[in-house]
């Protein structure tokens, strides 16, 4: 990650910490319910969690696994993370500070390494996925959980768009034909795999990066999308409701193991 990017990533997210931790769908009881569902921690798993932001997914995987770890760029998020493990006494957690591109860790120290709603802030993907592999042992599991872009070019880049003016800590969200030849190239195959339909409020989409209604990213956000309705040009399935916009967001879930020896 170049330092300017990883300048905007530590600014948005220290930034926006109180509003993310409260505003991220991510981290609501039936979403990590059903992410856990989905990749089936087992209890004698040494779990780490890439990007694990304020922690929730971590913690929720203590209760599964013998240890769970996580790691993110950003500070005031581990210190969120580590209240939240102190407030419900979890004992078998750690979170530390570092970048997904350079792991600290050594190599295949994990059963089970995940990343979730993350990989579209790494400018290198392949990157993080590359380390991610390196620290996982021969017979572990990968779990990736992402937004996916649409596949038409025309959708894709006016997607990316809104994302981006939204969130300049945004690189990219991939297309679901990316993941699977990135997944290839890497030697990784697929064992369970689900696309999800996440429907939630333009608006609290919008709080959760701290913007309310007044401020000038809001309001070029909103114009963008009210504008990409008709036709779904920016693939979001757009649609007013009252003062509000519903929007949709597909996120590809994979479960993966390493097919290399």
């Amino acid at each position: 990650m170049s330092r300017s990017h990883k300048a905007t990533v530590q600014k948005q997210f220290t930034k926006t910490a109180d509003a993310f931790t409260e505003f991220a769908v991510r981290d609501s009881p039936e979403v990590l319910a059903e992410k856990l569902e989905f990749v089936k921690p087992q209890p004698a798993d040494l779990s780490l969690d890439v990007a694990c932001g304020p922690g929730a997914f971590v913690l929720a995987l203590a209760s599964r696994v013998r240890f769970a770890r996580g790691i993110d760029l950003t500070e005031d998020l581990l210190r969120r993370a580590r209240r939240l493990q102190f407030e419900r006494n979890i004992l078998n957690a750690a979170f530390d500070r570092g970048e997904a591109e350079r792991l600290p860790y050594a190599n295949a120290g994990y059963n089970l390494v995940t990343c979730q709603c993350s990989l579209h802030h790494m400018p290198k993907p392949v990157v993080v996925l590359r380390e991610m592999v390196r620290v996982m042992k021969q017979e572990g599991r990968l779990a990736v959980i992402d937004t996916l872009g649409p596949e038409s070019d025309s959708k894709f880049d006016l997607h990316n768009r809104i994302e981006s003016v939204r969130d300049p800590s945004h690189a990219l969200s991939l297309r679901l034909t990316t993941f699977l030849e990135i997944f290839d190239d890497l030697g990784l195959e697929i064992t369970r795999q689900s696309v999800r339909r996440r429907q939630r409020s333009f608006d609290q989409w919008m709080l959760r990066a701290g913007l309310g209604p007044s401020h000038k990213r809001y309001k070029e956000t909103r114009k963008l999308l009210e504008e990409s309705i008709p036709g779904d040009r920016a693939g979001y399935s757009a649609r007013a409701e009252g003062d509000d916009i519903s929007i949709v967001h597909h996120e590809g879930m994979f479960l993966l193991v390493c097919c290399r020896s």
